[in-house]
């Protein structure tokens, strides 16, 4: 398998300007983007097995309120059956992954790297009987009081110790609100990184600074999904040269051959 063909891009279902399905799934299909989907717990498997878009990953996105680092044990409880009933979402929707963080907000429980060590560790079992990986997602102190260092879910992925169940994400728009210059992190962090997610400094959409191409010579390890996501609506017409930034970004890649990667 070429370098080439280890690199998805993708783009978050609901960044993209507002439309129907079918006009989103069209514009996807018409840039060759795969897509990445929110579950909220109503998401329709039939809608998204019917078209020939790829679906990247899927978002456990109800870990903004249950998450393992949550004060109320019931609402830790409900996080396991929310990423439980992702990964058999995204085994449905043939997605290789699903996206998950280790808390949301400010108000948490004690012991946060032990609890969520022990979180992660319960869901390995179904994650690997299912074939879908679970990836980590560090947000940014604005957004969490506790495992909101890369560097601490770097070592929790060496705790866990399942490389082929476990990987991370990093996004830059966390990584931007957390104080980071992101060319001196990217061409710095060690570890292997099996999603980027490409946004701008509070859930602002990228910039064409951040969507340049020349950031990828940079990295250190090579991700297998380059994601855009942002919480900040557009129109189509941003979508579009946002798309076209995008396939520059695929053709860069395409003419570097890194020193590593990650195999899927």
């Amino acid at each position: 398998m070429s370098e080439v063909s280890l690199l998805t891009i993708a783009y978050t279902e609901d960044s993209l300007p507002i439309a129907s399905l079918e006009q989103r799934l069209a514009a996807m299909k018409q840039w060759g983007l795969a897509l990445e989907i929110a579950n909220r717990g109503t998401v329709s498997v039939e809608s998204y097995q019917q078209v020939e878009v790829s679906i990247a990953a899927v978002q456990a996105y109800l870990m903004h309120d249950f998450h393992p680092l949550h004060y109320d044990p019931e609402h830790r409880h409900q996080a396991i059956c929310h990423v439980e009933e992702t990964l058999t979402l995204a085994a449905q929707l043939h997605a290789p992954r699903i996206v998950t963080v280790c808390g949301f907000g400010h108000h948490l429980a004690d012991r946060p790297f032990e609890r969520s060590l022990e979180f992660f560790a319960r869901v390995a079992g179904r994650a690997k009987a299912l074939g879908v990986r679970i990836l980590i997602e560090p947000l940014s102190p604005k957004r969490l009081g506790a495992m909101a260092h890369p560097e601490e879910i770097a070592q929790l992925m060496t705790c866990l110790n399942q490389p082929e169940v476990f990987s991370l994400v990093l996004d830059t728009g966390h990584l931007l609100d957390s104080g980071f210059v992101l060319a001196d992190f990217l061409s710095t962090w060690p570890h292997p990184v099996e999603e980027l997610q490409l946004k701008g400094r509070n859930s602002a959409p990228p910039d064409m600074t951040i969507l340049s191409p020349g950031w990828l010579a940079a990295l250190r390890t090579r991700p297998s999904v380059v994601c855009v996501e942002h919480r900040q609506p557009i129109t189509w017409e941003r979508f579009e040269a946002i798309a076209k930034r995008l396939q520059q970004v695929r053709i860069a890649w395409s003419e570097i051959k890194p020193d590593s990667h990650l195999s899927n």
